[in-house]
């Protein structure tokens, strides 16, 4: 199954779903890639994606930095090789200094959102997670097609940590 515009399911839902928290708890926000644009002709843009140093999402939860990455899998499984080592390696480095750093990985197949905090991701020696292993282990995200509740998430990683 090919996915036109990949990635751009769950990041409406995030994005939703970042509209709903209050501003007395926290805020999140989408980090725009880093470009250079080559050429525009005949409304055809072509550009470089330079490395970005953070992940998808960064933002504040009651007073703690966060960070995650947000993933989308077609297949029964979750294929790690979709984790840049440079995205591996800044969520664990905002987890070593107190921080929330966790992935957000929806499966197209079953139409469910999981959520796993960066330690769990690090002790996982496989590549290729398989679907029954996210719905053994991890926290399911329950949401309405179009959102979800992102007090939910944060509390259940606060008390994780």
């Amino acid at each position: 199954m090919i996915i036109k515009n990949k990635g751009m399911y769950l990041e409406t839902i995030i994005n939703n779903s970042i509209n709903t928290i209050e501003e007395n708890n926290g805020f999140i926000y989408k980090m725009p890639i880093n470009n250079n644009i080559i050429s525009i002709k005949d409304n055809i843009i072509t550009a470089r994606l330079n490395k970005n140093f953070f992940c998808d999402y960064i933002g504040l939860w009651k007073g703690t930095y966060l960070e995650f990455e947000a993933k989308e899998s077609e297949k029964n499984y979750f294929n790690l090789n979709n984790l840049s080592q440079q995205q591996f390696e800044k969520l664990k480095l905002v987890n070593k200094n107190y921080g929330l750093a966790f992935l957000i990985i929806y499966f197209h197949l079953y139409e469910n959102i999981y959520i796993i905090h960066i330690k769990e991701l690090e002790n996982i020696k496989i590549k290729k997670i398989p679907y029954q292993y996210f719905k053994d282990n991890f926290l399911e995200i329950s949401f309405s097609g179009i959102s979800f509740n992102f007090n939910d998430i944060f509390n259940h990683l606060i008390n994780y940590t």
